[in-house]
């Protein structure tokens, strides 16, 4: 890999979780070459990696169709804000990542204005499929972490190059002997049930969905007093409002804050989780899982609506689900997150072991779907190769 000095490189994230995959993407541009000058919107894991941050962007995530809109006047400051930086800067070569119709409009621009754009982790294509087209024609190449993303863009005309989910690289299906070390640091008796309770990284999840999963906390150490929870926080503001909820039922002698996703879900017997990157985290772990899922009623109107007209092929959302192509997980969506019905599907997981070891024996073939290790290091050599005006085809150095 040549040790270009000149080589700048704007990376542009939304959401919290997109910074965390910005940063691990900075971090191995930056291993390939470390003289290569990185600027972008994101957060301070980015900032952390090496990226100077010229927007805060982890704050505008949300789900659904609607719920956008309440971000409108943050979105279209920061898009304009960002034009204004490529015109004053224009990097080689323009990484985006996530926030799908924002960085889609972007792209486009850029693309005018002749600045190359890749796009790392497009819009789904379990959502977009309809758009696919249109989405392809935004980017000059598109890196894709998952197989039916690769064959839809690239069957709708796009340049496409597979590089695989960098999640590969970092988990691994939980053995007894992890689990028993991991419940030993979190200071956990090793026999006693635990559950992990995931609302999600985005504030009108942690509004929306944490009351939930605590009150079927409740009612699951109702049933067993002996059980304990785990919660990890997503970002550090998340820890007073979190905490007072917690507090307010009166939970927090069997609930605990901890403060990443991974060292929660090897302790775990079983994860009540919010549809998004933590279930095909929790996939890689084998750990199993119940996921929820709620939007206002106008977004899953809207869901059900493009269902109906086949641009969407159902309303499965859990990433487990959509990338093993059937049901593996049990999801409860809508009007059906209620606390009762998780409580159900919570307590019939954690009292029968045979269909936990199912669920586990089903989610082990997850992982060969998502490519070989080293996704991160093909994607930042692709980068690389595509700033330097070289096309890397996947075979051999960039």
């Amino acid at each position: 890999m040549p040790k270009d000095a000149g080589i700048r490189i704007f990376i542009s994230t939304g959401e919290i979780s997109g910074d965390a995959a910005g940063a691990r993407l900075a971090a191995a541009i930056l291993r390939c070459c470390p003289q290569a000058r990185l600027a972008g919107t994101g957060g301070a894991r980015m900032a952390a990696a090496g990226v100077k941050i010229v927007d805060q962007s982890d704050h505008l995530g949300a789900v659904g169709f609607t719920e956008p809109f309440s971000f409108a006047p943050s979105i279209i400051r920061l898009f304009l804000r960002t034009r204004r930086q490529m015109r004053e800067e224009r990097p080689d070569v323009a990484v985006l990542i996530g926030h799908d119709v924002f960085n889609t409009l972007l792209a486009r621009w850029l693309r005018r204005r002749g600045i190359r754009t890749v796009a790392y982790f497009p819009p789904t294509v379990w959502i977009w499929r309809s758009l696919a087209r249109f989405i392809s024609g935004s980017f000059d190449l598109i890196l894709a972490s998952f197989p039916e993303e690769e064959k839809v863009y690239r069957e709708s005309g796009g340049r496409v190059l597979f590089v695989g989910h960098y999640l590969r690289d970092f988990l691994q299906p939980v053995t007894p002997e992890m689990r028993k070390a991991g419940r030993e640091a979190c200071g956990l008796a090793d026999g006693a049930p635990v559950v992990g309770l995931m609302p999600g990284s985005r504030p009108q999840e942690i509004d929306g969905l944490l009351p939930l999963l605590l009150e079927c906390a409740e009612m699951l150490h109702r049933r067993n007093p002996r059980i304990r929870f785990l919660l990890p926080l997503a970002h550090p503001s998340h820890e007073k409002p979190v905490l007072r909820q917690v507090c307010a039922r009166k939970l927090e002698n069997c609930l605990s804050i901890r403060g990443h996703s991974w060292e929660v879900m090897r302790c775990c017997d079983l994860l009540l989780a919010a549809s998004g990157t933590a279930t095909l985290e929790a996939a890689l772990c084998c750990l199993p899982m119940v996921i929820v899922y709620r939007v206002s009623r106008l977004s899953m109107r809207g869901i059900r609506l493009l269902v109906s007209l086949s641009v969407l092929e159902s309303e499965t959302l859990g990433l487990p689900n959509l990338i093993l192509r059937r049901m593996v997980v049990p999801e409860l969506r809508q009007e059906d997150a209620l606390a009762d019905r998780l409580f159900g599907e919570a307590r019939a997981l954690l009292e029968d072991g045979e269909r936990r070891e199912k669920m586990r024996r089903d989610l082990a073939g997850i992982g060969e779907l998502l490519g070989p290790p080293g996704g991160l290091q093909r994607a930042a050599a692709a980068i690389l190769s595509e700033a330097a005006g070289r096309e890397w085809t996947g075979d051999g150095p960039a």
